[in-house]
């Protein structure tokens, strides 16, 4: 019998409608490996590559480059040898009817909600099955909810998630600086997931992110399943302050591309839009100085001042840390700043975004550390 398999426009992130073909990394009759890099696509947010989902012959190429088609459209078709042209065409032919059966494309996309809190609104993406557990996702500094596009989606596939715009980012209110602001933001967190996720939760955030999970996971040991931080800041003093300052600084396109493209070791994942959206939400009333008051906990003249190592070490749930080798932001720390029961993981060819750059390859981490959880 033979096997016949779809390549479709992923659905990275709960709100992408659609995606741009920009590049097939294999031509019609080339025999292709599961988890080989099979095409890339471009969203309103960044480009990234989509895999084979399994082995075979990449028989057909629906979807040529440049084309624009909605998440679930046929991109390509997997088949074996032994299929005949005639089947792949009614696959083919078969496979628009499906897609309009599957509610994917616009129908499937997810708002987000403003949730009210002490000072403001915390803005959170909800998706995913409903459960007694829900997985939590935190940006870092200058990011949003959209920082987790390629990540929230395939964990929501088995678990309840939220993907949370911290204070002074995104949709959220900023907040007035001051040394009890980091206290202040995990207060606001905290009373936005007592309304969307009053049970246990497994977190899992990203560099200013970190510091915040850190306070929320020791604060609550109780109610978190399990920790998964991804380049934290606060293990170890050494970090790139320049990118803090100068973030704040670009006000135009160019600069401003400039700085983003130090988060990536490929900055050609960057695209117009992630500038521009960027640049729209820097100009929002009160976001520079909210910006400037955070950069100012996380970092001085001496290096980074918060320090998470011993929140984490006093942690029963598992503790997963996650960075690419070639972060230019944070870098790996050394041993003797990690905590005894924390699992490092380090991901070749990335650099400070490796949930962006080697998603696949996260998500599986993320995955295994909340099964760990006894």
């Amino acid at each position: 019998m033979s096997t016949i398999e779809a390549v479709t426009v992923p659905k990275w992130g709960m709100t992408m409608t659609e995606g741009t073909i920009t590049q097939w990394m294999a031509k019609e009759g080339d025999s292709v490996a599961h988890g080989q890099e099979l095409l890339e696509i471009e969203t309103t947010k960044v480009t990234n590559v989509v895999e084979a989902a399994a082995s075979g012959i990449l028989r057909q190429i629906v979807l040529k480059e440049g084309t624009t088609a909605p998440v679930g459209a046929l991109a390509g078709v997997i088949a074996d040898q032994a299929a005949s042209q005639e089947e792949i065409d009614a696959f083919i032919a078969s496979y628009a009817d499906r897609l309009g059966a599957s509610g994917d494309g616009q129908a499937g996309a997810v708002a987000p909600r403003a949730i009210a809190v002490g000072e403001g609104v915390i803005n959170v993406l909800e998706t995913g099955l409903a459960g007694e557990e829900a997985v939590v996702f935190l940006h870092g500094f200058g990011g949003d909810l959209s920082t987790w596009l390629f990540n929230q989606a395939a964990i929501a596939e088995t678990h309840q998630t939220i993907a949370i715009d911290l204070p002074g980012h995104g949709a959220s209110s900023p907040l007035a600086g001051g040394d009890d602001l980091l206290a202040r933001i995990v207060t606001g967190v905290e009373a936005a997931l007592e309304a969307v996720a009053p049970a246990r939760i497994h977190l899992v955030a990203h560099s200013f992110g970190g510091a915040v999970a850190a306070v929320i996971a020791a604060s609550q040991p109780q109610r978190v399943a399990s920790l998964t931080l991804i380049a934290p800041i606060g293990l170890g003093k050494t970090m790139n302050r320049d990118f803090l300052t100068d973030f704040i600084a670009a006000e135009r396109r160019r600069p401003l591309l400039g700085v983003l493209e130090r988060l990536f070791a490929d900055p050609s994942k960057i695209t117009s839009d992630m500038v521009e959206g960027t640049l729209r939400f820097k100009r929002l009333e009160g976001v520079p100085e909210a910006l400037t008051a955070i950069a100012d906990i996380i970092a001085d003249d001496t290096g980074q001042r918060q320090s998470i190592t011993e929140a984490l070490a006093g942690l029963k749930c598992p503790v997963l840390l996650i960075w690419g080798d070639q972060d230019q932001i944070v870098p790996v720390p050394q041993a003797a700043d990690l905590p005894a029961n924390a699992k490092l993981i380090i991901i070749p060819g990335a650099g400070h975004m490796p949930q962006m750059e080697a998603a696949s390859t996260v998500n599986n981490a993320i995955t295994e550390n909340i099964k760990s959880d006894t």
